[in-house]
């Protein structure tokens, strides 16, 4: 299973009208705690997996996702333990993923690292309350999942308020659109970051991520993969740098990556129109506020319509 999906924060500002207009869309509410493993060198992690064990109302749920073929797809395999398996947590077992693209490619990794199942050990823990509703928009049916809680790890705690819009039905195109109007009413702004990685640094007391080496875009792929290639490591980093995190390292990291996703978008003339904005872009990396502000969103929701799959 591939799920689709974008993740926001919320600022405090809009906290109590986004929760006000999401309990008005027949919103249900769960609480999740959740228990992540890796090995102790974060194999996992930096291989950008994520495997869980997650309570969920009276039953748990055992979950591995991995790396996608999209900006906003990831493997995902959910295997749910039943309903009275209580509240201890169960023991944590990869032959609950046989069979699956996820739980093949877990295998994989494990084995190239010269790794076991043996090696997984808990590293840190999130306690979430979510509220949920699916709702319609452009033919699509979109779920949105306002988390609410905290992640544990390494002695330390930090705070969750993050809105999320998962795909359930019909195309990509109507999560975008819905995702929009959420944006621009509540001053939403777009965060690559799943809780699992950064969970992951604050267990390590790590507060931000690592700088990629960049890379040029091979100009004979398909010009939405070019898009999609060249705006991921953008949006990773463009998230530590609207949350104040970023290092310097990370900050000309983003500096070199725009000046990709400019070459990018200089091949293609249906992007002229935003060839300005990116380029302004670049030369703002280290000022926090302008990657929250409505405009940069706007921005991120144009590319990331470019890079889906589907013909124009």
């Amino acid at each position: 299973m591939q799920e689709i999906e974008l993740k926001f924060q919320v600022p405090p500002e809009a906290r109590a009208r986004l929760t006000e207009a999401l309990s008005g869309a027949d919103a249900r509410t769960t609480r999740l705690r959740a228990r992540y493993f890796d090995t102790d060198d974060r194999l996992l992690a930096r291989s950008a997996f994520a495997l869980r064990l997650r309570q969920e109302g009276d039953g748990w749920v055992q979950t591995l996702k991995g790396r996608g073929d999209g900006l906003m797809t990831r493997l995902e395999h959910n295997a749910p333990l039943g309903a009275d398996s209580g509240d201890a947590t169960p023991v944590l077992s990869l032959e609950r993923h046989a069979d699956t693209p996820a739980g093949a490619a877990l295998l994989a990794l494990l084995t190239r690292a010269g790794r076991t199942p043996a090696d997984l050990a808990l590293q840190f823990s999130t306690d979430i309350t979510r509220t949920h509703a699916e709702v319609q928009a452009e033919g699509a049916v979109v779920e949105l999942a306002l988390d609410v809680g905290q992640i544990d790890g390494g002695g330390q705690t930090l705070p969750v308020w993050e809105i999320e819009f998962e795909l359930v039905s019909g195309p990509a195109e109507g999560l975008l659109s819905l995702a929009y109007l959420w944006t621009e009413a509540f001053g939403l702004w777009l965060d690559v970051r799943s809780k699992a990685e950064r969970g992951d640094r604050l267990a390590q007391r790590r507060p931000h991520g690592e700088a990629p080496a960049i890379r040029p875009v091979d100009a004979a792929l398909p010009w939405p993969q070019q898009v999609a290639l060249a705006l991921a490591p953008v949006l990773a980093l463009a998230s530590d740098v609207a949350d104040g995190l970023a290092s310097s390292a990370q900050q000309v990291a983003l500096a070199q990556a725009l000046v990709v996703l400019l070459d990018v978008l200089r091949r293609d003339p249906a992007a002229a129109d935003v060839v300005e904005p990116v380029t302004l872009l670049a030369g703002l990396v280290f000022d926090a506020e302008v990657w929250r502000m409505g405009g940069t969103q706007a921005l991120w929701f144009n590319l990331l319509d470019w890079s889906l799959p589907d013909p124009r």
